[in-house]
């Protein structure tokens, strides 16, 4: 386009100039390819103003990088006009290189205008003065639905190199991915941080600009948003979860979490946790976490799963944290309870279909709790610990209502489906002798932890429970994932219930074939 007008050697002396002088020959002539130039020249200035500003001393530094925004500004308007403008006859198609380098200006130059990190956090809006013309922005967020306000700053996805993660989840399509990284505060130890695009949507055309023309920068959350409407065509947003992902689990809280919530108890509270926020008619796949673990173990799968777009748009990802080193039977309870909870005040009528064929995935000790939310035990697991049915015990009031409470299960009405990964149906070998002792030493469990743990044992001594005659101490975890606990074979031996399909994901570490092999924790026997 340049060597059509002859504006080669003009651009190499005066760029700024050249630039005014092109925008005024595409507001007349028709050929959409002068858009393209454009936006691909301002970026190029853009690129140059932001070296500069890295280069350049505190006096002139800021100039350069307000010229920056400038010119990135100009190029995803330029861009948008070039890819979405109803001037300049057909559209370009999918198959013009050119269409696939405007879809990489538009995106790149919009993040780097809007969220400059040097000069400000949240997206630019108001007044913005261009090389040529102006634009007034406003911000839209009725897609975010999120408190603005609670937000320190926005930062572009494609600032972020992503490690640790295989899958990197994007798709592909028009606008800025960004990352809301909320404020920190004394109550909370780690920082929030949401997944949105910044899509610019600008009015008029190109002949428009000099006497300044109206656009509007939508900010929507990825994990509902896919595309926007633009002059009667479906446009898709441009998101980069995994970005998200990586960022949020860059803060050395979440990796401390799994050896605090064990050794210590409930550092942060128990419960489900949404990946995302509710959304209904997706089937929730809710992860739980093993002993000594916390669900940030869990990133690499649910990015994985969440990337394949089938699943992604039928299913929606939940994880449980809990304190993994007190007695199991507590966690147990709680895990039903939790999701009980959940459920009914997410769909407290009942409407969400979708809720009732939940699938529920557990790591060893977290397998233990998946099981308890798909059997019917009755008093199986009290008459594998006494050898005498609960009707047959002789239980005062409270007694009778903790044995039920902890010991008793019915299979959730809304699981439909389990998966066990490496799971202790029968006990660990390591989870035995000194290992339980040390761990019942190092352990510091909550003080209403200890009360009922204390109950449960002096109730365990009245109902004659093999054991528990002369111990002292608190049980652990490990004592629930003791082979020798009766309890925890009976559970092995209860079926899923009738509708609930379940799977078993068995690790063996080195060449043992089944029913023989370990996978350094739990024994093939037990897993299966």
């Amino acid at each position: 386009v340049l060597h059509r007008f002859f504006l080669e050697e003009r651009f190499s002396k005066d760029p700024d100039g050249t630039i005014e002088i092109l925008h005024d020959k595409a507001s007349e002539d028709e050929r959409r390819d002068l858009l393209y130039a454009l936006s691909e020249l301002t970026y190029l200035i853009a690129n140059k103003a932001r070296m500069r500003a890295n280069k350049a001393n505190s006096g002139t530094g800021p100039a350069h990088l307000q010229k920056a925004k400038r010119f990135y500004l100009a190029s995803a308007v330029y861009a948008s006009y070039y890819l979405l403008g109803e001037r300049g006859g057909e559209l370009p198609g999918p198959y013009d290189r050119r269409f696939r380098v405007a879809c990489d200006l538009y995106n790149t130059a919009l993040s780097q205008a809007l969220v400059l990190r040097k000069e400000g956090n949240k997206a630019q809006v108001g007044l913005q003065e261009l090389p040529v013309g102006s634009i007034f922005l406003q911000l839209r967020h009725d897609g975010f639905p999120y408190d603005l306000e609670s937000f320190e700053t926005i930062i572009p996805a494609d600032a972020l190199s992503v490690y640790g993660l295989t899958v990197r989840d994007r798709r592909p399509g028009l606008g800025a991915p960004v990352i809301a990284v909320g404020k920190k505060t004394p109550d909370r130890p780690v920082v929030k941080t949401v997944p949105g695009t910044l899509f610019l949507r600008v009015e008029g055309d190109i002949r428009d600009l000099r006497q300044g023309v109206q656009g509007q920068v939508e900010l929507y959350s990825s994990y509902e948003k896919r595309d926007v409407v633009v002059n009667d065509q479906r446009v898709p947003l441009e998101n980069d979860l995994s970005a998200q992902l990586a960022y949020g689990l860059n803060q050395p809280f979440f990796w401390d979490i799994g050896e605090l919530q064990f050794l210590k108890g409930a550092v942060v509270k128990s419960g489900i946790y949404p990946v995302q926020p509710y959304s209904p008619g997706r089937i929730p796949v809710v992860f739980v976490h093993g002993t000594f673990s916390s669900p940030v173990w869990w990133a690499e799968m649910f990015n994985t799963l969440r990337s394949d777009p089938v699943l992604w748009e039928k299913y929606q990802f939940w994880v449980y944290l809990y304190d993994s080193g007190k007695p199991i039977i507590f966690s147990m309870r709680e895990f039903c309870e939790s999701l009980s909870r959940m459920v009914k005040t997410l769909d407290p009528e009942g409407k969400d279909t979708a809720l009732k064929e939940m699938v529920v995935v557990g790591h060893s000790q977290g397998g233990l709790l998946t099981k308890t939310t798909a059997v019917e035990t009755g008093d199986a697991i009290v008459r594998a610990a006494t050898q005498k049915g609960i009707d047959e015990l002789d239980l005062d009031e409270a007694d009778r209502a903790m044995v039920e409470r902890y010991l008793v299960y019915s299979p959730l009405p809304f699981v439909s489906r389990v998966v066990f990964i490496s799971t202790p149906h029968r006990g660990s070998y390591l989870a035995s002798g000194w290992i339980r002792r040390m761990v019942q030493k190092i352990v510091s469990l909550p003080v209403d932890v200890v009360k009922q743990a204390t109950s449960l044992v002096l109730t365990a001594k009245k109902m004659g429970v093999a054991g528990y005659e002369k111990r002292s101490g608190i049980p652990t975890s490990l004592d629930g994932m003791s082979p020798d606990n009766p309890g925890l074979l009976a559970l092995a031996e209860i079926p899923l219930a009738e509708g609930i399909t379940g799977h078993s994901i068995i690790a063996i570490d080195g060449d043992e074939n089944p029913p023989d092999g370990k996978d350094g924790v739990v024994k093939y026997t037990s897993a299966h």
